[in-house]
C-alpha cells in the first residue's frame, strides 16, 4: 500500500514539473539572430567616382547574391526584423536610446539630452565591423553620386533589367551600372527587404542601407536613407524604417 502511494505522489510530482516546464517554455523569449557567417572581401570597382564600390553585397560570394539583411546601425544579423527587435528602440519604435537630434528631444529615452549623432558611429557601421581597413558603408551624400550616373548617358550605360548568376547557379535580376570610358561595373541585385519574418520586393527592387539618419513620416528619428532601384521607376535616395532588414553595399574609400 505504502509503494502504490509512494508511485501516486511521484507522478503527481512529474505532472506538476512537466506543467511547470510547458508554462516557461510558453513564455520564453524567442532569438531570432542568425549566425555571423563568412564574408568574402570584394573586389573594389572604380567607376570614377569619390569611392570605389564593392564587386557584391555583404555576405554574397558574388555579384548575383543578395547577401545577409541588416535593420540599420543593428550589427545582428536576424531572421525576423521588428521595432521589439530594434537595439536601439523601445518595442513600438516611439523612443530612440541612440541616434536621435536635438529637434527630436520628445523620441529620446536615453541619459542625457538627445546624443545628435545623424550618421552611423563606427561600432555600429556592420562593414566596418566585418570588413575593416578601408571599407565601410556609403553616406547619403556617395549613394546620390551614384544615382546621379543614370542622367548622365554620356558617361554611364545603366541597364535596369540585367542578369547575373548566384552562387547557386541561378540567373538574378538587377541594375548593372557601366562606366563607358573603362568598362568598369557593378551589379546591383534586386534582393528586397526582410519585413517582419517575410521578404517583400524580392526580384523587382533593391534596398541598400546609407550611413545617414533621416526623419521618419512623423519627424522622429525612425527613419535611414537607403539606395533605392526599382525595375520599372528608376533609382534614388529613399527613406525606410530603421527596422527594416535591408542588404548592404560597401564602399572603399579612395
Amino acid at each position: 500500500m505504502l509503494i502504490l502511494q509512494n508511485i501516486r505522489v511521484m507522478k503527481k510530482i512529474l505532472i506538476m514539473l512537466g506543467a511547470s516546464m510547458l508554462l516557461l517554455a510558453c513564455h520564453k523569449e524567442i532569438n531570432y539572430e542568425l549566425p555571423e557567417g563568412i564574408v568574402e572581401i570584394p573586389d573594389a570597382v572604380d567607376l570614377g567616382l569619390s569611392v570605389n564600390w564593392a564587386s557584391f553585397n555583404l555576405g554574397s560570394v558574388q555579384e548575383g547574391d543578395y547577401g545577409y539583411y541588416y535593420a540599420w546601425g543593428d550589427t545582428r544579423r536576424q531572421s525576423v526584423v521588428l521595432w521589439k527587435n530594434y537595439r536601439y528602440s523601445n518595442s513600438d519604435g516611439t523612443k530612440f536610446k541612440k541616434y536621435c537630434l536635438a529637434s527630436q528631444a520628445s523620441w529620446w529615452e536615453g541619459e542625457g539630452a538627445p546624443d545628435g549623432f545623424s550618421s552611423l558611429r563606427s561600432e555600429d557601421d556592420i562593414v566596418i565591423k566585418r570588413l575593416g581597413g578601408r571599407w565601410r558603408l556609403p553616406t547619403k551624400e556617395e549613394v546620390e553620386e551614384l544615382m546621379d550616373t543614370q542622367y548622365h548617358p554620356e558617361k554611364f550605360t545603366w541597364t535596369m533589367n540585367a542578369v547575373a548568376v548566384n552562387n547557386e547557379g541561378k540567373e538574378i535580376k538587377g541594375v548593372r551600372i557601366t562606366r563607358n570610358s573603362t568598362g568598369n561595373s557593378i551589379f546591383i541585385p534586386y534582393s528586397g527587404r526582410l519585413n517582419g519574418d517575410g521578404f517583400e520586393f524580392t526580384g523587382a527592387r533593391a534596398y541598400l542601407w546609407t550611413s545617414t539618419l533621416s526623419e521618419g513620416a512623423t519627424g522622429g528619428p525612425d527613419g535611414a536613407y537607403n539606395l533605392g532601384l526599382d525595375k520599372s521607376e528608376g533609382g534614388g535616395v529613399w527613406s525606410n524604417s530603421r527596422c527594416y532588414g535591408f542588404a548592404v553595399r560597401p564602399v572603399q574609400i579612395k
